[in-house]
């Protein structure tokens, strides 16, 4: 599969439109430096079933444009290639990257328009891009001639106003509804030594977020002590999945 050429304007809209960072590290970008990647990853256009399946576990129509400016954020080479390695799969904690992605793409659509359409721009763009990258000129030649478009990225978010979530992703502090230890019964939960430390967002349903499972945990298939049927543990209790459902959903007792 022949994978897609980003034109100037894209890259600098996408690098302009999600905060002048490394959506991955967090750590400051440059322009020059940016590369794009696919959050729900190109590769999936060349399986049909896989991509249809990924896209109905992300809430995602099935008319979904994957090479859109919905799903592209700038990174660094390194970090696409690092991600470019692992298995992509669907965790609790990207719904929140997406719907930060989903919002942030329309910005970044209309401004790559607004430079594309005018050729003699998009040109400027693209012999700036290939000085750059050939180092003919150099960022401080470009703070001398046009200052605000080499401005510095902004301050990334400090440590202690992100959480580095286990499966790579992070979300800001501000956004957590509920933090706690995996509200599981047992002293380890799945694929951990230990019991984990769970964080949920409001994006996330009430029902997840009141059930303060560790996400595994909560996908886990197990024998509900309820309706004795095998279900996730998650669904313990739960309208649909559980034959013995809680009368009170809401509060998720009897």
């Amino acid at each position: 599969m022949k994978k897609r050429r980003f034109t100037y304007s894209e890259r600098y809209a996408i690098w302009h439109c999600h905060g002048r960072r490394c959506w991955l590290c967090l750590e400051p970008l440059r322009l020059w430096d940016t590369t794009i990647d696919h959050f729900i990853p190109e590769s999936l256009l060349a399986e049909d079933e896989r991509r249809v399946r990924v896209l109905e576990e992300h809430g995602l129509p099935k008319t979904f444009d994957i090479n859109g400016f919905d799903n592209w954020l700038p990174c660094h080479a390194r970090c696409n290639q690092a991600k470019g390695q692992s298995t992509f799969q669907f965790v609790p904690g990207n719904m929140l990257v997406l719907q930060q992605l989903l919002k942030a793409g329309p910005g970044a659509e209309r401004t790559a328009k607004r430079i594309s359409s005018n050729n003699q721009k998009d040109k400027l763009f693209g012999r700036i891009f290939a000085a750059l990258e050939e180092q003919t000129i150099t960022p401080d030649d470009l703070r001398v001639m046009l200052d605000k478009f080499v401005e510095e990225p902004a301050t990334p978010a400090s440590q202690d106003q992100v959480v580095l979530l286990d499966n790579g992703h992070w979300v800001f502090r501000q956004d957590i509804a509920r933090q706690c230890d995996c509200q599981c019964e047992r002293e380890f939960c799945v694929g951990r030594n230990g019991k984990a430390y769970c964080y949920f967002t409001p994006d996330l349903s009430q029902w997840v977020i009141r059930c303060g499972l560790y996400w595994r945990c909560y996908d886990e298939m197990v024998m509900c002590p309820r309706c004795h049927r095998t279900h996730k543990r998650g669904h313990i209790g739960k309208n649909g999945p559980c034959g013995f459902p809680y009368r009170d959903q809401q509060a998720q007792t009897d």
